[in-house]
């Protein structure tokens, strides 16, 4: 089936090594940094997860591993095309793991992703991969395992039931598919979205109908998808000299924490972590992990502490609540995150701290830069003076840490170990990178250097093609011309069509800057 319809492969940004090697850091792990890692990837599929880590560390080595001919044919050519030589891709059935004996690394990683995996095979073969991970993983390592988890998949298991038994009447995938489609469809039209649990299940058959063929086909029709509770996961793991080490849906956070009073009566239900975060999962009905492993006899940190974000970068898409927000009033105010969560304080310094993230962003801010700019709110100097070492106190200080970890915690802010792979502003001669510019030449959904999926304008993807670090606005504008007036694509005006050299180079230059300025926003411009 992998084959014949290949599975959806985009890159999953909680798995980049950038965000791994972040966490690892806060548990206390010793594990490589992106630029000198040891990556492995089991079912790397097109290699589209891979690729691009593999292009921002060029002083790494990587190893995709699938067993679809197809999409390992598809990778090796997509890292040929490129020009990545530090990526190395293997057709391999996953029940081989424990025994093989890999190229590169001494058979030893640094990071290892087993993303849409553990839960689409059988349990032979998932217990051939957690044995194939204690033998690669290195002695520091961190591994990231994605899988489904009860509780909530019992709906979807329902759903799937349904699917399977309809899709049976259907002689090729097409067919299939289609059954299964329909009786999806005619369960969502069913269902009284006025009753709450018609209404919970609609948003489930949504979220399904949503998807593509090939999502519906290898997520829910496989032969095989066996969703776990989070305590069986975790013993298996133990029984290969593993521990959990997080999940990378929390971010940065050790567990999903309830309300202090439902902790609290937890508390004296049990004592066991694991058990503990299974309630948690009860409560909030997960259906999906995204769980890390380290080997057994690992000490991990205890707990986050204010001195880990010491030697990090900060960064935060965030925009005041009241446009005209003064940092240095002690008025109760918010920041509003673009994914809709705020942080909300009467303390300027705080709020002069918040105002600088957002005004840096997208770029990451070290601790030291981002305090500067925060005394600079509360307090300007005058131009060119640096502002006095002491102006905040120590408790303050304490205090402005422990806010930013929290909201880091939180998700209203990121944390990074390492400085931004990307140019935060439009340089003299932009340079996308080498992937970025090949993908955008094939499609609209382009990898930027967060290793997040983004959808494309068609004017902008021909922008980014350009983007080879050899060429300034103007020249940029002549070639973009020259292309257009070839009809190789469309530029428009006020929603209008362009034609004839002239007005499509005036529209061209008076759309470049703008163009240019979205690319580094979403952090598509390599750091010079």
């Amino acid at each position: 089936a992998y084959d014949e319809v290949p599975s959806p492969n985009l890159p999953m940004p909680s798995s980049s090594i950038e965000n791994l090697w972040t966490i690892a850091r806060l548990r206390g792990l010793s594990t490589a940094e992106p630029g000198q890692a040891r990556v492995l990837e089991l079912g790397c599929a097109s290699g589209q997860n891979l690729l691009p880590m593999a292009e921002r560390s060029p002083g790494g080595q990587f190893l995709g591993i699938d067993f679809s001919a197809r999409q390992i044919e598809f990778a090796r050519t997509s890292a040929r095309e490129v020009g990545l030589e530090n990526v190395e891709f293997l057709e391999l059935n996953l029940a081989e793991l424990p025994d093989a004996d890999l190229p590169g690394a001494d058979g030893a990683f640094d990071y290892i992703i087993a993303h849409a995996v553990y839960s689409w095979i059988d349990a032979t073969t998932r217990d051939r991969l957690m044995a194939g991970i204690q033998k690669h993983l290195a002695p520091q390592g961190l591994a990231f395992v994605s899988y489904n988890c009860y509780p909530g998949w019992h709906v979807h298991d329902a759903l799937r039931a349904i699917m399977l038994y309809d899709a049976q009447m259907g002689r090729s995938t097409t067919e299939r598919l289609a059954y299964a489609k329909n009786v999806i469809a005619f369960l969502n039209e069913s269902l009284d979205p006025a009753r709450p649990f018609d209404a919970a299940v609609k948003a489930q058959l949504a979220a399904v109908l949503a998807q593509s063929d090939a999502y519906l086909l290898h997520d829910h029709m496989e032969p095989v998808n066996q969703p776990v509770y989070f305590r069986e996961f975790a013993a298996h793991a133990a029984g290969h000299q593993l521990q959990v080490a997080g999940d990378c849906i929390l971010g940065i956070r050790f567990n999903d924490y309830l309300t202090p009073d439902a902790e609290q009566r937890l508390e004296a239900i049990t004592a066991d972590p694991i058990l503990k975060e299974e309630y948690r999962d009860i409560v909030r009905n997960r259906s999906i992990r995204q769980t890390l492993l380290c080997h057994a006899d690992v000490e991990l940190a205890s707990g986050l502490r204010v001195e880990s974000i010491e030697g990090m970068y900060l960064a935060g898409n965030l925009r005041p609540e009241k446009p005209e927000l003064d940092v240095r009033s002690v008025a109760l105010d918010s920041y509003v995150g673009a994914n809709g969560l705020r942080i909300t304080t009467p303390a300027p310094l705080i709020k002069a701290a918040l105002a600088e993230l957002a005004d840096a962003w997208p770029k990451y801010l070290p601790l030291p830069e981002l305090l500067a700019g925060t005394k600079r709110r509360l307090k300007p100097e005058a131009e060119g003076s640096q502002p006095a070492e002491d102006e905040i106190d120590a408790a303050d200080l304490t205090r402005l840490h422990e806010n930013l970890l929290q909201a880091c915690a939180g998700g209203v802010l990121e944390l990074h170990a390492a400085p931004a792979p990307f140019e935060a502003k439009p340089v003299d001669k932009p340079t996308g990178s080498p992937l970025a510019r090949w993908q955008a030449s094939r499609a609209s959904l382009v990898t930027n250097r967060k290793h997040e999926v983004v959808r494309m304008g068609q004017f902008e993807r021909n922008v980014l093609q350009l983007l080879d670090g050899s060429r300034d606005a103007e020249q940029l504008a002549e070639l973009l011309t020259k292309s257009a007036g070839e009809g190789r694509f469309p530029v428009y005006e006020n929603q209008q069509p362009v034609t004839g050299n002239e007005a499509i180079g005036r529209a061209i230059r008076a759309a470049l800057p703008n163009a240019l300025e979205l690319l580094a926003r979403n952090a598509f411009l390599i750091a010079g």
